[in-house]
């Protein structure tokens, strides 16, 4: 009984069954729920024929599918012994296939000699393979889809390991449904050596053009051939030498407040978020740099340089960093709404600090400090509500010596009435309590739901005030003028709390402060900049820490406040220049300000202009001239905050799948946070590190990430920075392929002899040789260019 006898009607798409599939085809026809995986037989069936009646159905063919596409293991055994022969220069028809599936001893796998004759008698067309390929691919990725949804089902029911390392492999998984990567990673040399050839010739036809996504720098691409698939490259400077505060500024700290002009590499200060956070670098004191005075609706103020970066609001919901120079430019609403301050600062978190060994309850030592004699401790109030607070603390049955002694202790009896340090770095909870203790005593519920606070004594004053937004509580003080008192009390201090949550023990006060708060609908959260003026230059500073924002408290009202143009430069290269797909993820400046950079960068228009609206006619022409190339490049920004390395490959995934992206940039690596709870920070930026090569060669692009560097260049002579002050991680060195430094000579000497001039030094690079090539630094564009541009 022949082949085609067996099959019957099977050449048309009919199942064999039982052992007759099996002997044949090598494998069954159904799954294990009893359900056919999707297959088209006939089309494997002709694509097979018309690759062995015709040649050039072979080279149509072989740009759709691989071997593994097929379903039947026979078809796949044919498919490989076609492309062998092809490969070779050999003819690949029906007898020379058979020839060489019988020196293989594969010919009885597929059927036999008398089944590729089959194959070519059922061609209906030979020139429609290319068709015939495409039904194939088809059922061949519906068919990885079955196994992905599977795999992802077995990831969800196992509920092994972290969510969000199962749900980036589910990610995986799906993303691997369209590659056309065979799920077989490895390959004998032979394979490796003919792939390695072809990109190797493909070079050569480049004609001396670039193989790789170009740079926009002629000597850098000319030593790199440009970017490359696979690669990992790390762009890494110093922090801006701008971002600057004024000397005698305010630092809060774990145990109390230092000063800009104080604080050095290792103290810790307190971030944003209310947790202690370590300094990491520092600048040197820096003189004749433009200045502004900043003062907020709480009638705060800071002095800093136009560069420095605030993390505002504007709407209540748009947030984004703005430099101080662009909130004087754009500070109030547009006509019509002049009056109303545009940007606003968010609160700072409420501190987490340790409990703390006191010697006096919290909420009896607020209450004491506002109701009782100053040498004593006797309390003044009758209040039954108060007394059984301080009767649950345990202190009103003290003996009344003992109290007095422990008052005495923490030096607060007589005039120097305050609060000790220990009590204002002190776990949240006493905290809260003595900030009750005080309201209750002495303070009252305004009109609009805000909490007043007045005192005589100035110290006291700014002690409560240290207390209120230490907890997250907007704080406003004032003063007025008493009559009939003595000289040293006719001042009265008074503090206008704005609570963020409950604030009163005493039920009548936080039941009215509730209903009035309610009613006006303020809100507590955040605090205006009311007015950035214009002042005469002050020495300054700048600091950098380690949290995932940036973000560190100034002032005594703790203002969140915290310390990338040429990854721009490499992007506007690709999709402006040369249309390739490129991203850039930015997690330090919005997608408003990388598009007005470049477009500063492409019309050559001063940022200055655009920021402080002082654009000329001609400025509006070249931005109408280069609008239109500009909106078709295919440049993607994404500015999401708090982005995550989960997040970044799936988004790549996409563009990837649905745009062929080209270039991906990440602007800044030490921004980035993995949303857990980690041994170290140094570990934190290993593990991107790593999930950055191993993406870049996933999706087969090379991928720029941009870095700092440490101080380290800046405690040497010429200030020219090495491969080992790359910040946070020696693994960034490690993994990378290749790392340029950026150096400006003139950032550090005023009196440089190369103004304009920046280097970039390939201080590593793992396919050829290192350099140093310079360019030119347009920082009123924006932009860096080649030396011989203008």
């Amino acid at each position: 009984m022949s082949v085609t006898d067996l099959r019957g009607a099977a050449a048309y798409g009919d199942e064999p069954s039982g052992d007759d599939f099996d002997a044949i085809f090598g494998g069954s026809a159904r799954g294990r729920d009893g359900r056919t995986p999707p297959q088209d037989h006939a089309a494997e069936q002709s694509v097979l024929g018309a690759m062995l009646l015709s040649k050039d159905a072979i080279a149509d063919v072989v740009e759709s599918i691989r071997g593994s596409d097929f379903y039947r293991p026979a078809h796949e055994l044919l498919y490989d012994a076609i492309i062998d022969l092809y490969g070779r220069g050999e003819p690949a028809d029906a007898v020379t296939v058979g020839a060489q599936l019988t020196r293989r001893g594969e010919l009885g796998k597929v059927g036999g000699a008398p089944y590729l004759h089959t194959l070519v008698a059922s061609v209906p067309i030979a020139t429609n393979a290319s068709y015939y390929a495409d039904i194939v691919r088809e059922k061949a990725i519906l068919r990885r889809l079955v196994d992905a949804g599977t795999k992802i089902a077995q990831l969800g029911f196992s509920g092994e390991g972290q969510v969000d390392d199962v749900v980036d492999r589910a990610q995986a998984e799906i993303y691997s449904v369209t590659d056309k990567r065979t799920s077989e990673d490895y390959a004998p040399l032979s394979e490796i050596l003919a792939a390695t050839l072809d990109e190797i010739e493909a070079i050569s036809a480049h004609d001396g053009g670039l193989a790789g996504v170009p740079t926009g720098f002629a000597d850098l691409d000319d030593l790199t051939n440009g970017l490359h698939p696979g690669q990992m490259v790390i762009v890494a400077a110093r922090p801006a030498l701008g971002k600057a505060l004024a000397l005698d500024t305010a630092l809060a700290t774990p145990t109390g407040w230092t000063t800009m002009g104080q604080v050095g590499v290792g103290d810790l200060l307190m971030g944003a978020d209310g947790r202690p956070t370590t300094v990491t670098a520092a600048t040197p004191v820096m003189s004749e740099r433009p200045c502004y005075r900043v003062t907020f609706s709480d009638g705060s103020r800071i002095v800093a340089d136009a560069e420095h970066q605030w993390l505002t609001t504007t709407g209540g919901t748009r947030t984004s960093v703005r430099t101080t120079q662009q909130l004087a430019t754009a500070l109030r609403e547009p006509d019509g709404h002049r009056h109303r301050a545009m940007h606003a600062v968010p609160n700072t978190k409420p501190l987490e600090l340790a409990e703390a060994l006191l010697p006096i309850r919290p909420y009896t030592l607020g209450v004491w400090l506002c109701d009782a004699h100053p040498d004593s401790a006797r309390r003044a109030t009758t209040d039954p509500e108060i007394t059984m607070y301080v009767e649950a603390d345990g202190d009103e049955g003290a003996e009344a010596e003992q109290l007095q002694a422990q008052l005495r202790s923490i030096g607060v009896l007589g005039s120097n009435r305050h609060i000790p340090a220990a009590y204002l770095r002190a776990a949240q909870r006493q905290r809260r309590a003595l900030l009750s203790g005080l309201l209750d005593a002495a303070a009252t519920v305004t009109s609009t739901g805000d909490v007043e606070f007045a005192a005589s004594d100035q110290r006291l004053i700014a002690d409560v005030h240290e207390l209120a937004v230490g907890l997250g509580h907007r704080c406003r003080h004032s003063t007025k003028r008493v009559t009939g008192r003595r000289a040293t009390a006719s001042v009265w201090h008074v503090l206008t709390i704005t609570p963020v949550d409950d604030v009163f023990r005493l039920s009548h006060k936080a039941t009215e402060q509730k209903e009035r708060r309610r009613r006006s609908g303020s809100r507590a959260a955040r605090r205006h900049i009311t007015s950035v003026e214009a002042i005469p230059s002050e020495p300054v500073r700048c600091v950098e820490v380690d949290n995932a924002d940036h973000l560190y408290l100034a002032g005594h009202s703790m203002i969140p406040t915290h310390n990338s143009t040429l990854g721009l430069d490499l992007c506007r290269a690709a999709s402006i220049k040369h249309g390739m797909a490129s991203v850039i993820f930015s997690l330090e400046m919005s997608r408003t300000e990388i598009t007005m950079r470049l477009l500063s960068a492409e019309a050559r228009i001063a940022i200055n202009h655009m920021r402080n609206g002082n654009m000329n006619d001609d400025d509006w022409a070249r931005l109408a001239r280069k609008m239109a190339e500009v909106s078709e490049a295919p440049l993607f920004i994404d500015d999401s905050p708090n982005m995550t390395m989960m997040e970044i490959r799936a988004k790549a995934r996409r563009l990837k799948q649905r745009h062929d992206l080209r270039l991906i940039v990440v602007d800044y690596l030490q921004l980035m946070t993995s949303g857990r709870k980690v041994e170290s920070r140094q570990l934190e930026v290993s593990e991107f590190s790593r999930q950055m090569k191993l993406l870049a060669k996933e999706l087969e692009i090379p991928i720029v990430a941009i870095s700092q560097l440490n101080r380290g260049a800046e405690q040497r002579t010429d200030k020219r920075p090495f491969l080992s002050d790359l910040r946070e991680s020696g693994s960034l060195e490690q993994d990378a392929d290749l790392v340029i430094l950026l150096h400006r000579e003139d950032a550090y000497e005023r009196e440089s002899t190369r103004p304009g001039e920046a280097d970039l030094i390939v201080a590593k690079h793992r396919s050829g040789p290192t350099d140093t090539i310079v360019v030119a630094f347009q920082g009123h564009y924006s932009r860096f260019v080649d030396m011989q541009q203008t």
